[in-house]
């Protein structure tokens, strides 16, 4: 199976990214990257899953500051920049143990 991405809004908060990934999860795939997408004057963010088999759903994921602890429980999976309330922010993806 190929990975596949999809495109987050650039001015959603922390909380509505994460639940967009998650959203995205619950369908048997898993967060693997994302990128800055600018279109036009708006900036988006390019999120690559990879698919998983049938019935199988990833453990939590959590989008923090890369500046703020670790969430209780969980391992940074990837950091990096994304576009968070309309603004270019370092943070670090996090899934639970």
């Amino acid at each position: 199976m190929n990975d596949y991405d999809v495109v987050i809004e650039g001015q959603y908060d922390l909380a509505e990214v994460t639940r967009q990934i998650a959203g995205e999860e619950a369908g048997a795939s898993e967060f693997v990257r994302s990128a800055i997408l600018t279109q036009g004057a708006r900036a988006h963010n390019r999120v690559t899953f990879r698919p998983l088999p049938a019935g199988i759903v990833p453990k939590d994921v959590q989008v923090v500051m890369l500046t703020d602890p670790a969430p209780p429980g969980a391992a940074r999976i990837w950091s990096g920049a994304m576009i968070v309330g309309g603004t270019n922010t370092a943070v670090a993806v996090y899934r639970k143990t």
